[in-house]
């Protein structure tokens, strides 16, 4: 099994034709999973261009499954004064993948400012309950340590799919910085807690806003709110909230879930 930071240096390392094939414990069924994805085309895309200012707004569509040998090409589209927006593209054996668009933005002053107030959970990661994966479980979720703060389990047909865990990746290595935040912000989909049995979901995309620069957090914990109101017609829309252990909200985003019977 590879470790997240072992993968990303071997994917480093084949710059500047960014390749990389995922073993199975960064699957999600027969397909790569997407946060590792996402997260492979903006490493390629901050290697390639190390200047670039803060990330502020990533688009991500998960057009088909990738599997086998993974590429990575990117493409510069617009470099304005105050913003960067550049394009990636994953492409496998099995043809177009994930792709994305990521805008980078500059801090500029203002004479008002607002944020979310601080939201700290009774419960430190420490006193959570330890969620451990059991089959079927997808086998990518070994990669992180998952404690669970409030919510329903999943697949308990829960009216109110609505849940807050304590994430980090169990990667020493990879409890720092904005890469490791998207691998785990695409978090295991609350959808699961509505259903009663197990069903293939797949992402349909990703729509990613950045709250802050300042990536970091204590001892690479992140506390992750998975909730979602609507599962219909083979479709569910969820919400993902991400706060650092100082509660400060550093990431809001969404997902729309395609739900395979």
């Amino acid at each position: 099994m590879n470790t997240y930071s072992e993968l990303l240096e071997t994917f480093y390392a084949a710059a500047p034709n960014y390749a990389v094939e995922l073993p199975g414990n960064w699957l999600q069924g027969r397909t790569a999973f997407g946060g590792m994805t996402s997260a492979l085309l903006l490493a390629a895309i901050q290697h390639h261009y190390p200047d670039l200012p803060p990330l502020r707004t990533m688009q991500v569509n998960f057009i088909g499954p990738a599997a086998g040998p993974l590429q990575v090409t990117h493409k510069l589209l617009r470099q304005g004064k105050n913003n960067v927006t550049i394009e990636a593209r994953l492409d496998s054996e099995l043809g177009a993948g994930t792709y994305g668009y990521f805008t980078f933005g500059v801090n500029r002053a203002m004479d008002k400012t607002m944020d979310y107030p601080i939201n700290l959970p009774d419960i430190c990661p420490e006193d959570a309950e330890l969620i451990v994966p059991q089959a079927p479980a997808p086998t990518f979720l070994t990669n992180f340590e998952r404690r669970k703060v409030s919510g329903p389990d999943l697949l308990s047909g829960s009216d109110n799919p609505d849940m807050l865990l304590w994430t980090r990746h169990t990667d020493e290595n990879a409890r720092k910085g904005l890469l490791p935040l998207m691998v785990l912000g695409d978090a295991p989909p609350a959808a699961l807690a509505g259903l009663t049995q197990i069903q293939a979901l797949s992402s349909m995309n990703w729509n990613v806003n950045m709250l802050s620069d300042d990536i970091s957090t204590q001892d690479g914990w992140w506390l992750v709110r998975s909730a979602t109101r609507f599962i219909r017609d083979g479709y569910s829309s969820q919400l993902i909230q991400i706060w650092n252990r100082q509660g400060r909200r550093i990431m809001d985003s969404m997902q729309h879930l395609a739900v395979f019977s």
